[in-house]
């Protein structure tokens, strides 16, 4: 009994693998990948039915319900049919491969430049409390504006005023009794402990090409250019059939009044994202809505 299982074994094994692998591969095949909502190509499921049909073709010539020369004309167009699939299959993945490397690069691209757009406009709202209508006024605030910054040099004593610093700032017992309390600012550079310059620095300098911005901005994937601001970097980009590489990124801005505050709003996103698997939410900075400038991609 043991030596017929055995031999029966021996001679089904070949077309139960066959099948087992078939129904494996299409199963594979028929799976949506959740993150990215991709699936197997219907050459990768057209070779799997292959495969199946061909442990089934094997099983039905090992039962003896079909000759041999069915069997192996069978057998060969059903592996010419399956070489041929896995062929287109493994070209389809390689090109799926490309299609990601891009989809990368463009996003990273696309990245770079949107927190451009937002790190100038964040510094030119810090100057004028609100943001620029449009790039033409981004780039002559980087050509032409300056950010002041106070050089001190000396140190404030943690202490009190002594009565002979306070009658050299003027005051006078018991009435000014309740300043000589710590020493402020201003009756540190009176009493010339310390000294305070005030030096100004182009916007472009302290921003981008200044020696600390160089910096800090290391990990940069490109140079920044004046120019290019609000534009793709063409250098850095793949090559993509049908997109528009003069593309400039669509600019809203808008500031209301509530109360005594000013609110504004800043809202920048890629027109035309590039994504060959499927349809999904273009990178954008900020909100029509909100006031805030965060990226899109740090809220996933």
């Amino acid at each position: 009994m043991l030596e017929q299982i055995g031999v029966l074994s021996k001679k089904f094994m070949f077309p139960v693998i066959l099948i087992v692998v078939g129904i494996l591969l299409i199963t594979t095949g028929l799976k949506v990948d959740p993150s990215t909502g991709i699936s197997q190509t219907n050459d990768f499921l057209l070779g799997a039915y292959a495969i199946l049909g061909a442990g089934v073709i094997t099983l039905l010539y090992m039962m003896d319900i079909i000759n041999k020369i069915v069997n192996i004309v069978l057998l060969l167009i059903l592996f010419v049919i399956t070489g041929v699939f896995a062929v287109k299959s493994y070209n389809s993945i390689q090109t799926t491969i490309t299609q990601r490397n891009k989809k990368e690069a463009w996003d990273l691209n696309t990245i770079q430049a949107l927190s451009d757009i937002r790190d100038v406009q964040v510094a030119y709202k810090k100057e004028y409390g609100y943001f620029a209508p449009n790039y033409k006024e981004l780039q002559r605030f980087l050509k032409e504006e300056k950010v002041m910054d106070r050089i001190i040099t000396g140190d404030i004593e943690d202490r009190r005023l002594t009565l002979e610093e306070g009658k050299l700032l003027g005051y006078k017992m018991p009435k000014d009794e309740d300043k000589y309390a710590e020493i402020d600012e201003d009756e540190a550079v009176l009493l010339n402990m310390i000294s305070i310059d005030t030096i100004y620095y182009p916007i472009m300098e302290v921003m981008f090409t200044g020696e600390q911005a160089r910096k800090k901005n290391e990990g940069r994937l490109y140079e920044f250019k004046i120019e290019g601001l609000g534009t793709l970097d063409k250098e850095h980009l793949p090559v993509i059939e049908g997109y528009d590489y003069n593309l400039e990124y669509p600019l809203y801005t808008d500031t209301v009044r509530v109360d005594e505050d000013l609110i504004s709003h800043l809202y920048i996103y890629d027109p035309k994202p590039y994504d060959p698997f499927v349809k999904r939410d273009t990178l954008s900075i900020g909100s029509k809505t909100e006031t805030k400038t965060n990226g899109s991609w740090a809220d996933k």
